[in-house]
């Protein structure tokens, strides 16, 4: 276990500062010469605390075995709580930077200092020190992450970062490299006092549970932790030796072991650096409703800690939360946003007792922001050597997209509990990567939201390339972490599970994870079920996924691992590809340029469906008084609805062998156009009312302009024809479900909805009510019984006779067909006039979908699959 380190500001640094009277002289930054003491003189070229040199010796149980190291400037100063009455200090503080270089490096520098600049100008201020709640580095831009983050830490140690807690993200390329290179490339130390070696309580080595830094003769304490999701957040190959625990539970245990070091020992003010964070930023009451963890900290954290800065949901915010069993107490709890769009600011002073109060707690923008300093200088400078080593091999062009292609957002902001064109693109790159390898072909793909990392739109520009045109730095962009490329063989019932795992646990910074998913999966969930029973359906292309059946699954590394919380990937065997997930979706641009969205929804929520949720009623009615062979009848689908169903709405007919459909209602010139347009079979209509022409069984069908389900009551008669061999019974089936459209989760009607309706054939004349008389010819091929089913059959709508008789009942058939013509602009007369409001359009698009079905096949889907309920 780590031990305390004191970390002192060099004096005489040149930088912006101030000596004032009484007042030790406090550095802005470390110096910027060659040689220059970045350390106090008695630390001078102190390694990070990881070192030897730093006091962190294995095998140390507890804080404060070995003594804090000190310094002449230190001697003297004010013990625990006992800061002079009316000293001043500011606080400065970043959070999730994530190694945005070109977008924020010198503005983050240019805030930093002018503030520096700012209070060392007022009377009575001791000085300012800067810290970071971690995620310095990883899931960085191209710039940073071509260079293992190495620009970023020399940036960060430029403008003096004196303490950083961990991140989920600086575990990205496991322990190892966090505690060596990267901590030997930080000139301040990482803290994480809730990372022990597995199995103990003991912080890992390498790393420390906090530190102390001097600003000005004011010594304070950084306890550094970050959140317990961590185990999910990154590969767990990388971390399989640690264990993260309780956060507020490290931040006690540390805080009672500083009170009990020696008295000259304590600090003067105590600060948290927590790398976990709200998801509301409302009110304080919503934030910590929205987070047990933050919740927990804030609620919890000892009496002795002073501020708390947050991070890792990378959303801004500033409260005053009250002290824990101090009610007369309130203490600052903030988060810097993230990518350096704003710096966190405190200033505070001591009273009378020793305690802290906030004079000032606000969020910097750092948008546009320039200020003329040394370390400004020196930051722009590390910045553009390392852009122009990155763009030697970033500027290559990979390909092209045809519009903007992108991440979820809401509100503005990322949104990875909803679906994106960029997720599920990324999941079908990852699929057919597999065909570049020696393994065998993957059933389908999926990718996790947090992977995504930034968007592909046509206006940004990465070096001189065309607009639309994509650079491989900015495919390195979408997928920042080099993970392994594979495929996981596993059960299609832990398929299903990891759809289920969407639904995180309650500890989760986010309550569900959107996932990516090929072109070959169809998802239908009810977010409002219970946990453990949101999957309805899963299909593997249009067939129901079997629980029992192996399925080869196309992923990355992280996932594999059961990365994210979806424990279900670990069940499953992982073959390594020796690909990584951006060489594989670099090669999916090199080989599909130019690349387009894909904007069919690939998973759907039933709960959003307005007929399971009652806001839409829909009823299937045969013919009250049957149907004779050879004669045509009217279906009649009616809907109800509390308000509109915005469209497109796709509607589909099922009959027997030998039986015919057509369409009435509103709209039949515009309805026969468009089929007579779109399929070259279709006969066309013998008037501007003639009934939308029959298309041929197994025809494929097309989709007409959008379409909408009106508020209130409506109906569209669905016309069908028996054939002269009817007989007993004919059942006729009709579906609905919402069409291809944008719909992004608020689908109206995601799943295909059936209803059926029931006519019985009647064989001899005596039908009853809608058969319009008839006095006892069954319509067979007698010349007499023709005649009689010709003229029962003469008010039918538009429907032809049966031809399939003999030649006699063919030369009915044709005088029925000419009544049929006449028949067709009065309407039905078989169970009385039908009203012709219909759906808004909706009969056009059920006339273009209507097919002929041989054999009671199903009719043709018009989406790319049709999920059942």
């Amino acid at each position: 276990m780590s031990t305390l380190v004191t970390k002192m500001l060099a004096t005489g640094a040149a930088v912006s500062m101030l000596t004032l009277p009484g007042i030790a002289p406090v550095a802005a930054a470390p110096s910027l010469g060659g040689d220059s003491v970045k350390e106090a003189p008695s630390e001078a070229g102190t390694p990070a605390p990881s070192s030897t040199d730093s006091g962190s010796a294995a095998g140390k149980d507890a804080v404060g075995e070995s003594e804090p190291k000190k310094s002449d400037s230190t001697e003297g100063k004010a013990s625990a709580h006992a800061a002079v009455e009316g000293t001043k200090v500011q606080l400065l503080n970043i959070t999730d930077f994530h190694g945005r270089l070109d977008e924020a490096g010198t503005q983050v520098a240019s805030v930093v200092e002018e503030e520096r600049a700012n209070y060392a100008k007022q009377a009575g201020t001791a000085g300012t020190g800067f810290l970071s709640a971690g995620d310095n580095i990883g899931a960085s831009t191209y710039v940073s992450s071509s260079q293992q983050d190495t620009p970023t830490l020399d940036v960060l140690n430029a403008i003096g970062v004196e303490a950083s807690a961990v991140g989920n993200h600086e575990f990205d390329q496991g322990i190892d490299d966090l505690t060596g290179r990267v901590s030997d490339e930080a000139d301040f130390p990482y803290l994480a006092a809730n990372v022990y070696d597995k199995g103990t309580t003991n912080v890992v080595d390498g790393l420390d549970d906090y530190t102390t830094i001097d600003v000005g003769g004011v010594k304070i304490a950084v306890i550094g932790v970050v959140t317990k999701d961590t185990k999910s957040l990154v590969s767990p190959t990388g971390i399989a030796d640690l264990e993260f625990g309780d956060p507020t539970d490290a931040v006690n245990r540390v805080a009672g072991e500083i009170e009990d070091l020696p008295v000259d020992q304590q600090p003067d003010m105590t600060v948290v650096e927590a790398h976990l964070g709200a998801s509301n930023t409302d009110s304080l009451g919503e934030a910590e409703a929205s987070n047990a963890e933050f919740k927990k900290l804030v609620t919890q954290a000892d009496a002795s800690v002073d501020v708390l800065f947050t991070g890792h949901t990378h959303l801004p915010y500033s409260f005053e939360a009250p002290v824990p069993g101090e009610s007369d107490r309130t203490r600052p709890v903030l988060e810097a946003g993230s990518y350096g769009s704003v710096v966190g600011q405190v200033q505070l002073e001591s009273d009378a007792d020793g305690n802290w109060t906030t004079e000032k707690s606000e969020l910097l923008s750092t948008k546009d922001k320039q200020f003329d300093s040394p370390v400004v200088n020196e930051v722009a400078k590390i910045i553009a050597e390392a852009d122009e080593k990155a763009r030697e091999v970033g500027s290559e062009v990979a390909g092209s997209i045809t519009e903007d292609i992108t991440r979820a957002e809401k509100d503005g902001k990322e949104d990875r509990g909803a679906e994106s064109t960029l997720g599920n693109l990324v999941a079908d790159a990852l699929r057919d990567g597999v065909d570049d390898t020696q393994l065998e072909k993957a059933d389908f793909g999926i990718t996790n939201p947090g992977g995504l990392r930034t968007d592909l739109k046509c206006d940004d520009q990465y070096n001189e390339e065309d607009k639309c045109e994509v650079t491989v730095a900015e495919l390195s962009g979408v997928l920042p972490f080099a993970n392994d490329h594979g495929v996981v063989t596993m059960k299609g019932a832990d398929v299903i599970g990891l759809f289920e795992e969407q639904w995180q646990p309650e500890t989760a910074s986010r309550p569900f994870l959107h996932l990516g998913i090929s072109d070959d999966l169809d998802v239908v969930y009810d977010e409002d079920a219970k946990k453990g029973e949101h999957v309805e359906s899963v299909k593997v292309h249009g067939k129901d996924i079997d629980p029992k059946k192996e399925y080869r699954v196309a992923t990355l590394s992280f996932l594999a691992a059961g990365g994210d919380d979806f424990s279900s990937f670990a069940k499953g065997k992982f073959e390594l590809s020796g690909l990584t997930d951006f060489e594989t979706w670099e090669n999916y641009f090199k080989k599909n340029t130019p690349v387009a969205p894909d904007k069919s929804e690939r998973q759907v929520d039933a709960a959003l469906d307005v007929i399971d949720g009652k806001k839409l009623k829909v009823d299937f009615k045969a013919p009250s008084g049957g149907i004779k062979p050879g004669e045509t009848k009217d279906f009649v689908l009616s809907t109800d609805a509390k308000e509109k169903v915005d469209g497109p709405v796709d509607v589909s007919v099922d009959v027997p062998e030998g039986y015919t459909v057509n369409v009435a209602g509103s709209g039949q010139a515009a309805s026969s156009k468009a089929a007579k347009s779109e399929s070259a079979k279709s006969e066309s209509a013998k008037s501007a009312d003639a009934v939308i022409p029959e298309v041929e069984a197994n025809a494929v069908a097309t989709t007409l302009p959008p379409v909408s389900i009106p508020a209130g009551k409506s109906e569209t008669r669905i016309t069908i024809t028996a054939p002269n061999n009817a007989h007993d019974k004919v059942t006729v089936t009709t579906s609905l479900q919402a069409g291809d459209a944008e719909w992004w989760d608020n689908n109206p009607l995601p799943v295909s909805h059936k209803y059926e309706a029931t006519a019985t054939v009647n064989d001899d004349a005596n039908a009853s009510g809608g058969d319009d008389g008839g006095s006892g010819s069954n319509g067979g091929s007698d010349s007499s019984g023709s005649a009689d089913g010709s003229g029962s059959n003469g008010s039918a709508d538009g429907g032809d006779a049966s031809t399939s008789g003999s030649t006699s009942a063919d030369a009915d058939g044709s005088g029925a067909d000419a009544d049929g013509s006449g028949s067709d602009a009065n309407g039905s007369k078989d169970g009385g006039d039908l009203p012709r409001t219909g759906f808004e359009a909706l009969n056009i698009v059920a006339a273009a979908l209507a097919l002929i079905v041989a054999g009671g096949a199903a009719v043709a889907a018009v989406r790319r699959k049709k999920l059942d309920a």
